[in-house]
């Protein structure tokens, strides 16, 4: 008996730990912010606002320039290059944990999008990773990927159908006119 009471305590110690860990683990997973940060960010490029889309990215995407700068060349490479963009498709993303208890301010957000260019006006599917940092109250992309082989698309998106080249011509892309 003189073993139970302190067995009782060790054992409702532990349940506490796991539970808040598991509750600490499923808060990062609801936390809409990485995903909204991508939707806002693709969003805002897809329609051409480049100043919208500068509050997304963190200076590491900027290279540290001015919003009007930053938009400046954006609008350029798009005009320049035909770039359009498509159907965007962010997935839940991945966050980190600093321990098992503790969420990082960092997640990684996969997405599938469709665009076109002048070299590619036909469209092609891409699959992307975004990472994504907290800085003070917003969530900003630091980095983007775009994957090429198939083990690491497979990675972020098991359950996808990766086109082949010509499956995308059903994707037709207005280029604009320069």
């Amino acid at each position: 008996m003189k073993y139970l009471l302190p067995g009782l305590i060790l054992l409702l110690s532990v349940t506490t730990v796991v539970a808040e860990t598991k509750e600490s683990g499923a808060a990062c997973a609801l936390d809409p912010g990485p995903e909204a940060a991508v939707r806002g960010y693709l969003t805002a490029m897809k329609d051409h606002h480049f100043e919208d889309a500068y509050k997304f990215v963190t200076a590491t995407m900027t290279d540290g320039k001015s919003v009007a700068e930053w938009a400046g060349q954006q609008k350029k490479m798009f005009e320049l290059g035909g770039v359009s963009i498509g159907q965007i498709d962010v997935r839940v993303a991945k966050r980190d944990m600093k321990d098992a208890a503790n969420c990082a301010a960092s997640a990684t957000v996969p997405n599938v999008l469709h665009a076109g260019d002048v070299l590619n006006n036909q469209g092609s599917t891409e699959f992307e990773t975004y990472k994504v940092l907290l800085q003070g109250k917003d969530w900003k992309i630091d980095s983007q990927e775009t994957l090429f082989d198939e083990p690491r698309i497979r990675e972020w998106f098991p359950k996808d159908k990766i086109p082949a080249p010509q499956e995308t011509a059903d994707h037709h892309y207005v280029v604009p006119e320069t």
